[in-house]
């Protein structure tokens, strides 16, 4: 090989190294950029999720989880609702409690009632335990509220 060769084998070692050095560099500079943008997509996500809370706050006078049961106008059964996603597993004995801690007064037999009710409509699910039941929010309204909330898609 003729040295004008070899010199020209030898500059295009040198660009190869540089160029693999530039890629490094850029690549390094990059994943700031892209860790940015990650945070800036979940940003967005959290404000569109608020944006959607505030609109149906705006609609609806509340944001509140009888919302996704429109079947269910009677406020106690609504009430009753609300507590189930409050306090997660409650039986009818804890719920009268709550009830009437909330409006003042509540029978057994009424809150057994609007549990048929809630449970008709889907909204609520009943947990056999050994000697008692207790009922819980389904499974289905939770993904349902999650979702409304923004926080599952």
């Amino acid at each position: 090989m003729t040295k004008k060769v070899e010199e020209q084998k030898k500059e295009i070692e040198e660009l190869s190294a540089k160029i693999d050095n530039l890629e490094s560099m850029i690549a390094d500079m990059y994943q700031p950029y892209q860790e940015a943008m990650g945070y800036l997509a979940k940003f967005n996500e959290m404000a569109s999720g608020y944006m959607k809370i505030i609109g149906l706050y705006q609609k609806h006078g509340k944001v509140s989880p009888e919302m996704l049961v429109p079947t269910v106008k009677d406020p106690i059964a609504q009430e009753i609702l609300v507590i189930l996603f409050e306090k997660k597993e409650l039986n009818v004995s804890q719920i009268a409690e709550q009830l009437r801690d909330r409006r003042g007064s509540a029978s057994r037999k009424t809150v057994r009632d609007k549990l048929v009710e809630l449970e008709e409509a889907g909204a609520i699910e009943i947990i056999d335990e050994k000697k008692v039941k207790k009922y819980k929010v389904s499974d289905e309204l939770v993904e349902q509220w999650l979702k409304l909330l923004g926080v599952l898609k």
